[in-house]
Formats: C-alpha cells, sequence, structure tokens
C-alpha cells in the first residue's frame, strides 16, 4: 500500500507508536482525532497519517467530516490516500468537504482542496453524483467537464453506466454531461450501455468541425494548470523560448475517436540534466485524452549536440539562424539555442520524426494519420495571446479546414493560410544579458 506519508518515519519523529499494520496505532490515532480539531499546516503528518491508522473507512469519514480543514491541501500530486487505505466507502467524507467549498476543487497540488478532485477520480462509479458537482480551477474541457472526464477515462464503461443511470433517474446536470460527453465518442458508450442492459440513447454519430474547434477553442480560452491548455508562438520565460511547431491529426480508422497532437520544439538549454531542458512538448486534445499537456511530462528530450552541431558565425549566416534575436528575450544559451535553429534545417526529421511513431500519445485505437504539418496559420488564444495572435482556433483558417478534414477523413480539405510557425516570424533583438551556463 503507496501512501504520501511514510508513516514509520512520522510515528519515529512524533513519537507516536506502529503496530503490526505498520500504521499508527489505533489508540494513538484516535487520541490524536480526539484532541486535534483543526488540520493546519503544522499538524498535517501527523492528522493525516492518524487518519489513516484508523479501523475503518466508517470510522475515517466520523473524524475526517469533523475536523476544521483549515490548511486545504495533502501531500503530493494525485493524492488518493484515503481511497487507497479505506476504498470508495470514503466518499461521505468527500461529499462532506464539497458542501463546504461549495462544489470548488483546486486544478493542481498548490490550490485549495486538488486532493478532493484527486480523491472523487479515485472513488469510481459511486461517485457520479459528487463528481458531477465538482467544478474544476481553469477547466479546459470545452462543456466544462473535464473533471467528469477523467472520472469517465479511468473507470470507463462501470462510470458511462452510472453516469447513464443517473441521467435517465431525472438528473439534469447528469443528463447535460451525459449528451455532451457521449456525442464525443457515440460508438464506444453505446456499446458500454448495451453491455449494461440500458437502452438509453446516444448520439449522433458523426464527428463534426463544430466539435473538433468546440474542444480546442476552449483549450486556448482556458488558463494555465496542471496542463499547459494551448500553445504559444510567442512565450516570455527562457525554458520555452520557440523554435518550431507540428501539428498531426488522427482518426480511428472505423470509429468515433479522433485526436490532435501539437509539437513544439522549445527551450534553450540542451543539458537534459538541468531543471528546465529544451524539449519538444506535446499538447494533446481528442475523444481519448484531456486536452492540453503538461510540462515536461508529456514531451520528449532534445538529443542533440551543440559541439557537433559546430555552428560558427559563418554557418549562423548562412542558415540565417540569427544570434542575439529571441522569441522571449530570456535566452540563456545561445549556442544552444542556435545548434537546435540549425538542426531543425539539417536534421529536421531527427526531432519531428515520422508521425506514426508518436500519435500512441493521443490513444486513438487503429488511428490514422489525416494530416501532418509544421507551417500553418497558427493562433495563440484569448489567454495568452496578444496582438494578431490573440484569438481562438476557430477563427484561424488552418485550425478550420485541419478539422474539416479530420471530420470528413480527407487530408486535402486542409489551407495552411498565412504560415506563421517559424520562429523567424516572432525574434526580436534581445537585450537582458543573462549569465551563461
Amino acid at each position: 500500500m503507496k501512501l504520501s506519508l511514510d508513516l514509520k518515519k512520522v510515528a519515529a519523529r512524533e513519537n507516536i507508536a506502529v503496530d503490526e499494520r505498520g500504521l499508527f496505532s489505533l489508540d494513538e490515532s484516535r487520541a490524536v482525532l480526539s484532541t486535534m480539531k483543526v488540520y493546519t499546516r503544522e499538524n498535517a503528518d501527523v492528522v493525516w497519517g492518524s487518519l489513516l491508522s484508523l479501523e475503518s473507512a466508517k470510522e475515517f469519514v466520523t473524524f475526517a467530516s469533523a475536523l476544521e480543514w483549515k490548511f486545504p491541501m495533502l501531500r503530493g500530486w494525485d493524492n488518493e490516500d484515503a481511497v487507497t487505505r479505506y476504498g470508495p466507502e470514503v466518499l461521505p467524507w468527500l461529499e462532506v468537504l464539497l458542501d463546504r467549498i461549495k462544489g470548488k476543487v483546486g486544478s493542481i497540488p498548490a490550490l485549495p482542496f486538488n486532493f478532493v478532485w484527486t480523491h472523487l477520480v479515485a472513488v469510481g462509479p459511486t461517485a457520479v453524483n459528487a463528481v458531477l458537482r465538482a467544478k474544476k480551477e481553469g477547466d479546459a474541457d470545452p462543456d466544462k467537464l473535464g473533471l467528469v472526464a477523467e472520472w469517465l477515462e479511468r473507470h470507463d464503461g462501470d462510470a458511462w453506466v452510472a453516469l447513464a443511470r443517473a441521467a435517465d433517474s431525472g438528473s439534469p446536470e447528469a443528463k447535460r454531461a451525459f449528451d455532451a460527453l457521449a456525442k464525443r465518442n457515440p460508438r464506444v458508450v453505446a456499446k458500454h450501455l448495451k453491455a449494461a442492459g440500458l437502452n438509453t440513447r446516444v448520439g449522433p454519430a458523426d464527428l463534426t468541425p463544430e466539435l473538433i474547434l468546440k474542444t480546442l477553442d476552449a483549450a486556448a480560452a482556458a488558463q494555465m494548470t496542471e496542463r499547459m491548455p494551448w500553445p504559444s508562438l510567442r512565450p516570455s520565460a527562457g525554458h520555452f523560448e520557440y523554435h518550431a511547431m507540428r501539428v498531426i491529426t488522427v482518426r480511428q480508422e472505423k470509429g468515433d475517436h479522433w485526436g490532435v497532437l501539437i509539437e513544439v520544439v522549445q527551450g534553450d538549454l540542451l543539458d537534459r540534466k538541468v531543471e528546465w531542458p529544451a524539449i519538444v512538448q506535446q499538447y494533446l486534445y481528442g475523444s481519448k485524452v484531456l486536452s492540453g499537456g503538461r510540462y515536461l511530462v508529456d514531451a520528449r528530450p532534445l538529443k542533440l549536440d551543440a559541439k557537433k552541431l559546430k555552428v560558427d558565425a559563418a554557418l549562423a549566416a548562412k542558415l540565417d539562424l540569427r544570434p542575439g534575436q529571441s522569441v522571449t528575450g530570456a535566452v540563456e544559451n545561445w549556442g544552444d539555442v542556435l545548434a537546435i535553429r540549425a538542426a531543425l534545417i539539417k536534421q529536421r526529421a531527427s526531432i519531428f520524426p515520422d508521425a506514426k511513431k508518436v500519435i500512441k500519445a493521443l490513444k486513438v485505437p487503429k488511428a490514422k494519420v489525416v494530416n501532418v504539418t509544421d507551417s500553418f496559420e497558427h493562433v495563440d488564444g484569448t489567454v495568452l495571446g496578444k496582438g494578431e495572435l490573440a484569438a481562438l482556433p476557430s477563427s484561424s483558417i488552418a485550425w478550420r479546414t485541419l478539422a474539416e478534414a479530420l471530420a470528413a477523413r480527407d487530408g486535402s480539405k486542409f489551407v495552411a493560410g498565412a504560415a506563421n510557425t517559424d520562429w523567424r516570424h516572432h525574434v526580436k533583438p534581445q537585450t537582458l544579458a543573462l549569465p551563461a551556463r
């Protein structure tokens, strides 16, 4: 049983007895929880460890629900300790917290009550009503159903059946969620419901450009959370220094599933041991994935050697690499940046390999590539975008026609528009002097 806390270390530090279960002793856990009525940053490990050391889920719910959660956080990413320890029977505690916080849950561990979201997703199908109540900050889902979509992705058929039954029972929120989400992959949903003996109607079956653009527009209008929702051609931090962008669109060979993968070459440091190395960052959209991408997680390293590329002044001039000009104004290592720019010209295929090698990230079964392009009219969205780039994908002829091509399974419908994905469109002389590593 893997928990966010090493209970034996906490017990040793706090002079608490550990029993044969490897948990705090029952007597000491109950004593702690009988005296500590407020969960704070200072007592967090002791209180949480005591809650995880009780005899049953029922006892956990009693003590946890009575606490004042003054410090609204638990340790680690994706904390679901209570479900790991006791199972889905901890749901009543989560429902109590949802009442107190009016359904608003943080999208990353640094935001209040993020652990309510992660626990709800872990609970499973019995949490359907609570999942529908919870609202995640910065939700990039086109119907603001990101938490429901993540819950469905994790629990699949059983969760779809629970949602359908909630919708059939008269819950307007369940019906709205079911109708919106089922449209994204109706055949799969219908298969799950049929297996459960339900006759809930699912449709329409045809993927439309409007649904694709709705997904992309929602991401491009969303705030940053645990996932970066949409890529920008003009970032501001050096480790996001922009170099190139590629889009790959795919459809399931015979079915509803679809996906859009955006790959962005970014960064100013080729040393893979640094905190923020140069990478190919991925952004995912479609019927099988959550919108956006996690920084450094949904990514692959740039395996380049600046010394081997040997970019001198003559080569920089020949290839128009523009030393001293950057997108971010915050480049730290110019040798590495020029090496990346040179590699995109001399060995582009090593950075952007065959599309078939990277589309598995979209999780589309039997995926067929519809379009691949690295030269097109991109927009930065309404949150990060400035000037002419402050627009939604639906306003770009490139994104509109990519959506049309994807819906029709006909790549010839794509029109690149006024291509702006070459980094040279966005650089300016860098005046900020940064120390080299």
